[in-house]
């Protein structure tokens, strides 16, 4: 395989030459260079150090927050014939063990993990072993307390500098303020980094805050004659995505919907209907997004608002990735501020509250005192919120909470298949199968389907299985379980269930603390994020200019902008004019001919006059 960089970026990508972007960061890291890289989302982070890891040779390490996120990369690489692999929760001690040794030899180009996995004495000693010419820190904001969406276990990363100096480290990001940058670098210990900012300035996405006193009739009016468009709705909370997604259904409008809260089936299918055009509205919590490339995303509305600017500029961000115009659009209704404190309340619970709930889950899941650590457990966290007596999203926070304070890591959307793997062969296996002839059957298909497999593990679909073996799927359970507990086979069962690993093995009653002061500093930042969301929602001024300044950059105003359209026209006069001409109702053609207005301005401000309800258009005509 050719090192060049261009070779492998045709040959494996399909591309001719890199995004301007792109070539300086992938030129710093072919250099040896320690790099820091804003890309905003959608500008190909994961080329600017596949690329180079290829190109360098040896094994490339990616350290990312999310197994959703760290199984589509893999799968990517592997669609093109580069060998790579990921370490998840899902794996058992043994297979993990075996695939860390395997990446040791040299057998993958590209090894995936969590910060979490860093800690484990398993895989700082097999780092020391690993022929690695590259570390990849992917969404590195999660390193700051300043950051969005901090997470302590990514300051064990910097365990792989203190053990090796030497090998250069690419942190990317898609938004980061000037303290949140520090805190990388420093925390990291990057050494004379280069640092590549793009601006976060979209010429073609314009960002609107369009206040209604009916946000729920406004999408859909808006949403009302564009399904040849492809659109994202975001909402805060399942229940308005499924509230919302009725709605659309009783208008006869096509939507699917994606939430945490959906089967990994469900959710594949609804994705797959929007990718492919059938269904061209996504309605959505901001589980939907990360990873997700659709091009042609012609706008963006938020039913709710994030409580932070960098989520809502990674959420609006996924429209107009084609650089063609895009909208995104927030629609508000006065009771934001209101709604936020509350969230915020339930968010910083007491921290008595917080250490009933811990211990509660530990006996919860029969968690004894000196065990528990490296552990993961399926939970079901609406039961266990019912057993407390508290709302789902009051647990929930409880358990980000813990996940701060470095007691486990939770992970919201688990499934896995389940795994097997036959460890018995030979007189072995063969004395058992003599002693219990009823297993026969499923250990010849355990071999048949393990034949030329990977030797981490095989997938397997429990219904086509019992079905092939005449069997029904409680009583394969039963025997799989058997042949587990008897070592012929290591067998891992579907987990659908949230999943909570332990960081700790439990300690008496007494010792467990929550950090005063860092929860203390963690409201105080939440506050002040809160602060800059309500700021931009009732500012005055260019909006893009408004989110450029929060990052600590500059631009001219956008001209685009509601603010800015504002500001270029009239608007109330303008609105006058056009409840004057509704003295009697019109149709669209009358009324744009009636008002001495330029014609695509004013067709904008009867848009927006819809959508804050101080229109109506009914049977073709507008009423006000």
């Amino acid at each position: 395989m050719s090192k060049n960089p261009k070779d492998i970026l045709s040959t494996y990508w399909g591309f001719s030459d890199f995004r301007p972007t792109q070539k300086p960061i992938i030129d710093a890291v072919l250099n040896n260079k320690d790099v820091l890289a804003l890309l905003p989302t959608g500008g190909g982070k994961s080329i600017c150090f596949q690329v180079p890891g290829l190109s360098k040779g040896g094994l490339t390490l990616v350290v990312s927050p999310l197994i959703a996120l760290m199984d589509d990369q893999v799968k990517s690489l592997k669609s093109k014939g580069i060998k790579a692999c990921a370490v998840t929760s899902a794996m058992g001690y043994r297979e993990i063990d075996i695939l860390l040794n395997n990446a040791a030899l040299g057998a993958y180009d590209f090894l995936y993990l969590s910060p979490e996995r860093i800690q484990t004495s398993l895989f700082r000693e097999r780092y020391k072993q690993m022929p690695i010419q590259l570390i990849v820190i992917d969404e590195a904001h999660c390193i700051s307390e300043w950051g969005h969406d901090f997470r302590p276990s990514y300051l064990n990363i910097r365990v792989l500098r203190e053990e090796n100096p030497n090998i250069p480290m690419i942190a990317l990001t898609a938004t980061a303020t000037q303290r949140v940058k520090e805190d990388i670098v420093e925390s990291l210990q990057l050494n004379d980094p280069f640092i590549h900012e793009v601006s976060f300035y979209r010429e073609n996405l314009s960002y609107e805050v369009i206040s209604t006193p009916n946000k729920l009739g406004s999408i859909i009016a808006y949403c009302n004659g564009k399904m040849h468009m492809t659109g994202i709705v975001y909402c805060s909370t399942r229940k308005a995505v499924k509230e919302l997604a009725k709605v659309f259904m009783s208008n006869k409008l096509k939507s699917s919907m994606y939430h945490g809260g959906m089967s990994p089936a469900d959710r594949r299918d609804s994705l797959a209907r929007w990718m492919s055009g059938d269904s061209p509205v996504m309605i959505a919590t901001n589980a939907f997004g990360m990873g997700i490339d659709k091009p042609n995303v012609r706008y963006v509305l938020h039913h709710d608002f994030p409580d932070n600017l960098e989520s809502y500029v990674q959420e609006a961000g996924r429209g107009g990735r084609d650089g063609l115009q895009a909208r995104s659009i927030v629609f508000i209704d006065g009771s934001e501020e209101a709604s936020f404190e509350q969230a915020f309340i339930i968010k910083f619970p007491e921290i008595s509250l917080i250490k009933k709930v811990y211990l509660h889950l530990l006996s919860y899941l029969r968690i004894a005192t000196g065990s528990g650590k490296n552990e993961t457990y399926p939970t079901d966290l609406n039961l266990l919120a019912k057993e407390l007596s508290m709302s789902y999203i009051q647990l929930y926070n409880i358990i980000k909470i813990l996940e701060l304070n470095q007691e486990l890591h939770f992970n919201e959307s688990t499934f896995h298949s389940p795994k097997v793997r036959l460890l018995a062969h030979g007189l072995d296996l063969y004395n058992f199968q003599i002693k219990h002839p009823v297993i026969h059957p499923i250990i010849q298909f355990i071999e048949q389907i393990t034949v030329g497999e990977d030797v981490l593990g095989t997938g397997f679909n429990p219904s086509k299985v019992s079905s092939a073996l005449k069997i029904s799927e409680p009583q394969l359970e039963e025997y799989l379980t058997f042949l587990n507990a008897n070592g012929i086979i290591e067998y891992t069962p579907a987990i659908h269930l949230p999943t909570l690993l332990f960081l700790n093995e439990r300690r008496p009653d007494d010792y467990f603390q929550l950090s005063y002061e860092a929860f203390t500093q963690r409201k105080s930042l939440a506050k002040e994020k809160l602060e800059s969301v309500l700021s931009f929602l009732s500012a005055t001024d260019c909006r893009s200019q408004h989110i450029l300044a929060y990052f600590g950059q500059k631009t001219e105003p956008c001209g685009t902008c509601d603010n800015c359209q504002k500001a270029n026209l009239p608007i109330e006069q303008t609105e006058t004019f056009i409840l004057e001409a509704l003295n009697i109702p019109l149709g669209y053609l009358e009324l744009i001919e009636r008002i001495p207005l330029p014609k695509e301005a004013l067709k904008r401000v009867i848009r927006d006059m819809q959508l804050t309800q101080k229109i109506q258009l009914i049977d073709g005509k507008f009423y006000r």
